[in-house]
């Protein structure tokens, strides 16, 4: 599967269950430190964009030479490592909190997959990225915990896919 935003936005509705009534993911994203976010999909229709859109100017700044894009870039690379970049992690205007980082081995493939948790005081998303680094943003829906624990579970099973297809 390519990086192009009409399959990966599918992709990301079916698996995410976006297309259910009342699903507990709010919008989804897909980036790469090669394409950034390419692909983002919102709950009936949603604009999904308004929640990632910060990086795109930013990799225009980039694709200009200048350096913020590339410390945003560097930024959501290390949202799944031990080690966040010192900037942080900002998204659309929000400053998110990662309040954890696992390891998990992927039950089907074998493949160990990064999954942090990010805060925005009750908000939470999941960030999720393969052995080939894409990441898999997604934003829980309400601030329910039962909604927090579905989202995570669709979330790996969304990375588990893509580490079937290669990622």
């Amino acid at each position: 599967m390519s990086p192009v935003t009409e399959q990966w936005g599918e992709v990301l509705r079916t698996h995410l269950a976006l297309g259910e009534d009342r699903p507990a993911v709010r919008a989804a994203a897909t980036f790469s430190s090669e394409a950034g976010f390419f692909a983002a999909v919102g709950r009936e229709g949603e604009d999904a964009w308004r929640y990632f859109r910060d990086v795109a100017p930013a990799l225009q700044d980039e694709a200009d030479g200048g350096n913020r894009g590339r410390d945003d870039v560097e930024a959501l690379c290390t949202v799944c490592e031990e080690t966040l970049h010192p900037r942080g992690l900002r998204l659309a205007g929000v400053d998110w909190r990662r309040e954890s980082l696992e390891r998990v081995t992927d039950a089907v493939t074998g493949t160990e997959l990064y999954l942090a948790l990010l805060r925005d005081g009750s908000r939470s998303m999941w960030v999720v990225r393969t052995r080939q680094g894409v990441c898999t943003f997604v934003l829980v829906d309400g601030e329910t915990e039962g909604h927090a624990t579905e989202a995570r579970s669709l979330a790996l099973d969304f990375d588990s896919f893509l580490a079937g297809q290669g990622y």
